[in-house]
């Protein structure tokens, strides 16, 4: 969690080309779902993506349980819609949907902010580019805290609709 006075608290999560919780319930409902002949390699090619390395280790540690114990195997609900929609990658980046999300949103909010400034007859154009720029360098210093395993959220502020309230782009730089 964020402590206002003394900068980010590190989240418990490790660096590098690893899975996420919601990648390691897949795997789990993958195992289950084909038994003990599921070939590993065969599972790690869902995983595995242009931005992002994972090795076949892991997917064994998942299997023997010497990791993500604790984590619960995917519905088989969640992991028919895992199924259905891979490989949900971005064709213009080569990013993960699901798990790249932010760095989409910054790239294209930054797309769209030039875009808009390039545009032939707004009068109020440098304006709606620097709105629409700081959304992006937002999304991706967003997206950096996640990959660092720093939570950005206000501790306990929640918005008027009851969503989590994210850190703006003035708290993130600071």
């Amino acid at each position: 969690m964020a402590d206002q006075d003394n900068g980010p608290k590190k989240i418990k999560r490790r660096r590098g080309n690893t899975l996420e919780n919601w990648e390691v319930a897949l795997v789990k409902a993958m195992i289950t779902r084909g038994g003990a002949s599921t070939n590993d390699q065969d599972i790690l090619a869902y995983f595995t993506r242009p931005t992002r390395t994972v090795n076949h280790r892991l997917i064994g540690e998942i299997r023997s349980e010497a990791k993500h114990k604790a984590t619960k195997p995917a519905t088989d609900d969640d992991l028919d819609a895992f199924l259905s929609t891979w490989p949900d990658i971005d064709h213009a980046t080569g990013l993960s949907v699901r798990g790249d999300e932010l760095l989409i949103k910054a790239r294209e909010a930054m797309i769209a902010g030039v875009q808009t400034f390039n545009s032939a007859g707004l009068t109020f154009r440098a304006e709606l580019f620097i709105v629409t720029a700081i959304i992006a360098w937002t999304y991706l210093l967003h997206a950096w805290f996640r990959r660092e395993g720093i939570d950005y959220r206000y501790a306990g502020q929640k918005t008027k609709e009851g969503a989590e309230k994210f850190w703006e782009l003035g708290h993130c730089l600071k």
